[in-house]
């Protein structure tokens, strides 16, 4: 007898990819908003997704779907309780072709209320459901360590500013002062004569020229780009105004565009 020993093809099959989330790419000023007002905070792993019919979502707006959405907790970014293994949740997804999107497997960062089971909980926003990558979920978790920093302030506006000459000629300082819901902060523009204009942030009554730039994609940022007034308020400036309303708007060109895709 020959034996006769034949090869065996061996099939190497890739792993799939998670599923893509759908929805734009979220920005710091995103993902600080949708942090700064969620009470709960999760990554989890879709496990089922399934549409509701038109009798229990009658209010969904053509071309989306709403979903029940069954998820496990893969980490608890911020809970004021235990977060059970396993939640649901309502979600509106676009539709392709007239179907839902497949989101079985997806890897998500989910930003929530509680619901009224346990278990249960609501998106706080319809764009609080983004699909997780390790650089959201480290931009959530810096917000909320950042949040907890009670020297980066809350601004809700400018109450007043000024103009002063400085010692040589076109030496000057303006200073804004801003309402905010703790500490007093102002930001102080300085121009000198051959030299580029700076921005810098004082804390109290003490202005600091050697202050640090205000770094983009940082809570302070967000507060400041985000909340600051597009023009400077037409009761502050008097006699000085127009060169006051030069320099804030210099301030809200370093600070550069608050942008939100969500």
């Amino acid at each position: 007898m020959r034996l006769l020993c034949l090869p065996v093809a061996a099939l190497l099959i890739a792993a799939a990819p998670p599923p893509a989330v759908p929805g734009p790419v979220p920005t710091y000023a995103d993902l600080a908003a949708l942090t700064l007002v969620s009470p709960v905070i999760v990554r989890a792993t879709i496990t089922r997704a399934e549409r509701l019919g038109s009798k229990d979502a009658p209010d969904v707006a053509p071309g989306r779907a709403r979903l029940l959405v069954r998820a496990t907790l893969a980490a608890a970014l911020k809970a004021p309780a235990a977060v059970p293994a396993e939640i649901s949740y309502l979600v509106e997804v676009p539709l392709a072709g007239g179907k839902p999107p497949k989101l079985k497997g997806a890897g998500v960062l989910l930003f929530l209320r509680p619901g009224a089971e346990p278990g249960q909980f609501t998106l706080v926003s319809a764009a609080s459901q983004i699909g997780a990558t390790p650089a959201a979920e480290a931009t959530a978790r810096a917000v909320l360590g950042a949040a907890r920093d009670p020297a980066i302030p809350v601004v809700t506006g400018i109450g007043n500013a000024f103009r002063v000459p400085g010692a040589i000629p076109g030496e000057a300082e303006s200073q804004f002062f801003l309402t905010t819901a703790g500490r007093p902060v102002s930001l102080v523009v300085l121009t000198r004569p051959g030299a580029a204009r700076t921005l810098s942030l004082a804390l109290g009554e003490i202005v600091d020229d050697a202050a640090a730039p205000i770094q983009r994609d940082t809570l302070l940022w967000y507060r400041l780009a985000c909340f600051l007034p597009r023009t400077l308020p037409e009761r502050v400036g008097g006699d000085d105004r127009a060169a006051l309303a030069d320099d804030y708007a210099f301030v809200l060109e370093t600070l550069g565009a608050c942008t939100r895709n969500l």
